[in-house]
């Protein structure tokens, strides 16, 4: 399946087209900057896009006190640089503008509905495709990435996007609106120092919580869809929801 990212800046559209399923951004520290780089892919591999935030309907660099609004920057304003305000958890948050892309058949579909856990979904509510025999889908990438400069402290917290992971000290919390969101599908990649991936299927418990099994040393994304009929009737919606860190 393809899930094209369109980024619109000043006017200039371009389009990339990956095997999508998972969204992540990959840290790298260098003493007190970090430089980042946009993933798109499956099973912790994919294609390797730069980061651009004003591509973002919203971009956030969050530090133990001030937040940051990278969305906003000005156009003249060339160089991003991600520093540490201070010691402790900073969070790199984005949340992407809605794109559209076409099932070429209603087969396809229901096979990338069985792919995220969410054929109830279906059941419930049966698709229908159009009259050419294609499903239109429009989905959004939340994402956070977690990045801890020099001593480990402070707790990851809400950051008021729309759907969210918050790392807590008895595992993550999902969140849809303001609301946990109890048993939903829930997908796990650790990766390790040699490049081997761990992969998991696991559901939110009655709280919305999750503790997947993590080893040391590892860099792990969790991902959950939200899957469900779009408000216009002719097409669907999905949201993409991830969050990366190391243990």
């Amino acid at each position: 399946m393809f899930r094209p990212i369109r980024l619109a800046l000043a006017g200039l559209v371009v389009t990339h087209a990956a095997h999508a399923h998972e969204f992540w951004i990959e840290p790298t520290v260098s003493g007190t900057q970090v430089t980042v780089e946009v993933h798109v892919g499956e099973h912790f591999e994919g294609e390797v896009f730069p980061f651009e935030p004003r591509a973002y309907e919203t971009a956030l660099w969050v530090g133990p006190e001030t937040r940051q609004a990278l969305h906003t920057r000005p156009l003249a304003q060339r160089d991003l640089s991600l520093a540490a305000q201070g010691e402790g958890l900073h969070v790199l948050a984005i949340a992407s503008f809605g794109q559209t892309l076409r099932h070429p058949s209603l087969q396809d579909f229901k096979e990338f509905a069985d792919s995220i856990g969410a054929n109830h979904v279906l059941r419930e509510i049966p698709p229908v495709a159009d009259e050419d025999g294609r499903l239109r889908e429009t989905y959004r990438r939340f994402s956070k990435t977690l990045v801890h400069f020099g001593e480990r402290r402070d707790e990851d917290r809400r950051l008021g996007l729309q759907y969210e992971w918050v790392q807590g000290s008895d595992g993550f919390t999902l969140y849809s609106g303001g609301t946990p969101a109890a048993h939903h599908p829930v997908d796990v990649f650790c990766r390790q120092a040699d490049m081997q991936v761990r992969e998991s299927r696991l559901r939110t418990d009655d709280t919305g919580n999750v503790a997947p099994s993590v080893k040391p040393a590892e860099r792990c994304l969790i991902n959950a869809v939200f899957l469900r009929p779009h408000e216009d009737g002719r097409r669907w919606s999905s949201d993409w929801v991830s969050l990366l860190w190391d243990s």
